[in-house]
């Protein structure tokens, strides 16, 4: 089962009052219902590829209305294709419609209006319900947070941007094959979404994943810089050690100071040694502290005496030229 599945999952199971399951219905039934309209009256028909889904549906328009659905399924042909779960009611319609704020005499209107939604219950359940219905979230294992539900119109989409701006939830909106998407982008506003439509369950684990891959993620980039300093600690010994053994092949390290000299030969010995640890081993050796600073400071005056003879060795073959 999918991450997106086990949160509509915990969804279908919530136990909720009467305010905030009529805010789950009209979100439902918003994004999902169509009407027809005939000779013996109005009816209301969903489609839903999710069957738990399709019970809460019927369950919650029989506890508030007292009507019996009709219960299909039709059974799709295709290899992977989910099962349609259709429900039918043909009786309350509009009383049903009107009670979820979604009627108009032009047939179901874009979205309720807010003073539907007067409670944060109501708000709740709404959002809950559209997830529900159109609803969809990458794995928490996933470095791409992502969230989103299909909007219905422009005015829905902007509607749900709305509410979730009420809550703090940072949503934007965009085209995707003619279709109208509301979605959340970051990890922390993800997990925000998931406390406002009462998912706990997938939000422990949303959190947990996160934290555990932060965590990683953090530590290889300890490693990353640790990997990256002691490639930088060997180039730079390699470039003293050629510095040092120019001055020993020519005979020139006793122009070099005592202390400067039992630096340097303290790298020819200890050649993958860190600053630090060249100042640990110093101070071993002659009870002297030295910083890194006074290290760096040793080593410059070596490179400085040998770029000084090299010089002269170019002035040199040039006058012999």
């Amino acid at each position: 089962m999918s991450f997106a599945s086990r949160v509509k999952d915990e969804i279908t199971r919530l136990q909720l009052e009467k305010d905030p399951k009529r805010g789950l219905l009209s979100g439902l039934l918003q994004s999902l219902a169509s009407i027809g309209i005939s000779n013996t009256g109005i009816s209301l028909t969903l489609k839903i590829s999710n069957g738990q889904i399709a019970k809460r549906a019927a369950l919650d328009l029989r506890d508030l209305y007292d009507v019996r659905s009709q219960f299909s399924v039709i059974k799709q042909q295709k290899l992977h294709k989910r099962n349609i779960y259709r429900i039918t009611v043909n009786e309350k319609v509009k009383e049903i419609l009107n009670d979820l704020d979604l009627w108009t005499d032009r047939g179901l209107q874009d979205h309720p209006r807010m003073m539907f939604l007067s409670t944060d219950e109501m708000v709740r359940g709404y959002v809950a319900g559209t997830f529900l219905a159109t609803g969809s979230i990458n794995r928490p294992t996933s470095s791409n947070y992502h969230m989103e539900v299909t909007a219905n119109s422009e005015g829905h989409a902007d509607f749900l941007i709305k509410l979730l701006t009420k809550f703090r939830i940072p949503a934007k909106r965009t085209e995707r094959r003619k279709k109208t998407i509301v979605y959340v982008k970051s990890g922390e506003a993800i997990a925000d979404f998931l406390i406002l439509i009462g998912a706990n369950d997938a939000l422990m684990e949303f959190e947990n994943e996160r934290i555990n891959r932060d965590y990683f993620n953090n530590f290889q980039r300890l490693e990353n810089i640790n990997i990256a300093n002691e490639q930088k600690t060997l180039a730079v010994a390699q470039k003293q050690i050629e510095a040092i053994q120019y001055l020993l092949d020519r005979k020139l390290e006793h122009l070099l100071r005592k202390e400067d000299l039992e630096v340097a030969m303290l790298r020819m010995e200890f050649q993958d040694a860190s600053f630090n640890e060249l100042a640990k081993e110093y101070y071993n050796r002659t009870g002297v502290l030295l910083s890194k600073s006074g290290i760096r400071h040793r080593f410059n005056k070596v490179l400085a005496l040998k770029e000084k003879y090299e010089e002269r060795e170019r002035e040199l073959e040039g006058t012999n030229e």
